[in-house]
């Protein structure tokens, strides 16, 4: 009998646990994901009689499994067998593809949902030819500002909040289809969810903030960057002082995914991503039962 239960601060020791043994560079793959675009994703801890894994749904609606442990230990029968209960795997790294036979299952990927890894030295240095245009934009910042800086915490979470709600002021988007609430959210359970974050002043006023989490011991991931475009360059900044906080500790940055937004995609490309890691999908055959 399946048993799901819906995703809460409870499940973060089981979940972190899982996610630290699985050892995946996917930020999809974070307890802060999970849980704070729960309610986007619908996501639900899922358990059934082989094992227990992550249910959700696309934007498209598709209903998808997330494996919480290599699919090595499942057998090809399981493997279907779970299979039949849903539109497909996701998000599958690369490394697992020789355990789904091309016989047996469709392999595909979308652009859209890759993640940009990043050497987080080459972004603490903003050396060579490609980092031109961020270095002019960070000159001409420490130019014009000289900024400050404090741990994002419950001491400054209201600064946080008025960057973001000053962010949002500033979107074309209304906040109903930007991360407004999701961001929010994530600002007002920081400890619970066990973000990490700087939050940036200048001439002591809020100015921009980050967000992220561990992915695993030698990645990082940032969820999120906010920021009001009254600063010229400070996004270059914040990615850059960012890494130079990081880089003692974690090899690389992640990024996450552009949503297939043009206008993200350029900027993400810009600043040199090492590898875009591609995440799959898996789903059975026609005629495959």
């Amino acid at each position: 009998m399946d048993i799901i239960e819906t995703i809460d601060l409870k499940h973060r020791p089981f979940l972190v646990e899982r996610f630290r043994q699985m050892h995946l560079n996917i930020s999809d793959y974070t307890f802060a994901n999970i849980y704070l675009f729960r309610n986007v994703s619908r996501y639900k801890i899922l358990t059934k009689d082989c094992g227990t894994f992550i249910s959700a749904y696309n934007r498209q609606d598709q209903n998808y499994i997330m494996p919480l442990d290599n699919p090595q230990a499942c057998s090809p029968d399981t493997l279907r067998y779970l299979l039949n209960d849903c539109n497909f795997f996701f998000p599958i790294p690369e490394e697992w593809m020789p355990f789904f036979p091309e016989n047996e299952f469709c392999l595909s990927s979308c652009d859209g949902e890759s993640d940009y890894i990043y050497l987080t030295e080459k972004m603490a240095l903003f050396a060579g030819k490609q980092y031109t245009r961020h270095r002019n934009h960070l000159n001409q910042f420490f130019g014009a500002y000289r900024p400050s800086d404090q741990p994002l915490g419950a001491d400054n979470s209201r600064d946080a909040m008025t960057i973001l709600q000053h962010w949002q002021e500033e979107s074309v988007v209304t906040a109903g289809k930007t991360d407004f609430a999701v961001c929010a959210e994530a600002l007002q359970n920081f400890s619970e969810l066990a973000l990490w974050g700087t939050i940036y002043y200048i001439e002591n006023k809020p100015a921009g903030f980050i967000v992220g989490e561990a992915l695993n011991s030698d990645t990082f991931c940032l969820h999120f960057a906010k920021a009001s475009k009254n600063y010229h360059g400070i996004y270059e900044f914040m990615f850059n002082d960012t890494a130079k906080k990081l880089q003692a500790q974690y090899k690389y940055l992640n990024l996450e995914e552009d949503m297939g937004n043009k206008n993200l995609r350029r900027t993400k490309s810009s600043y040199g991503p090492e590898r875009i890691l591609k995440k799959y999908r898996v789903s059975l055959r026609v005629g495959v039962q």
